[in-house]
């Protein structure tokens, strides 16, 4: 049975440089600063954590994409759909991103986006810790 990446040791994902490491210490990371905004009241600190997520998350986005993907359509059953379900993902963040910074900063509107936005964030980081990369993995 493929287990989560999130409950495996560092030796079990290969290593403390192996892609599924550098994946969940990234997602780590992007967690911890999600937490972190959300722990802050409205102003420039705050403003300056929404910008190292969306930093950190598009980047992240944009190695899976051009170099893990294509690997996992190649070689794992059923990538093709998988790596599609998480493309959408990546989508739908994009496009919440992309309404969040169309608003002003004291727009209401806007904190509701950024929190749906983290909501897919996170779905993303579940969906790709427990099933795509352990499928890879196998």
């Amino acid at each position: 049975m493929t287990r989560t990446i999130k409950e495996q040791t560092v030796e079990q994902m290969g290593g403390p440089d192996s892609v599924l490491t550098r994946q969940r210490r990234d997602h780590a990371a992007i967690d911890r600063l999600m937490n972190r905004y959300r722990s802050l009241s409205a102003g420039r600190g705050r403003e300056h954590i929404l910008r190292e997520i969306i930093q950190r998350v598009f980047s992240h986005a944009f190695a899976e994409e051009t170099v893990l993907w294509p690997v996992v359509r190649h070689s794992v059953p059923n990538g093709e759909e998988l790596t599609g379900q998480v493309e959408e993902e990546h989508q739908e963040i994009n496009d919440l991103v992309a309404d969040i910074e169309r608003r002003a900063l004291t727009d209401p509107e806007r904190l509701l986006q950024v929190e749906q936005a983290f909501e897919v964030i996170q779905e993303d980081i579940r969906d790709e810790e427990d099933d795509l990369l352990p499928r890879l993995q196998e």
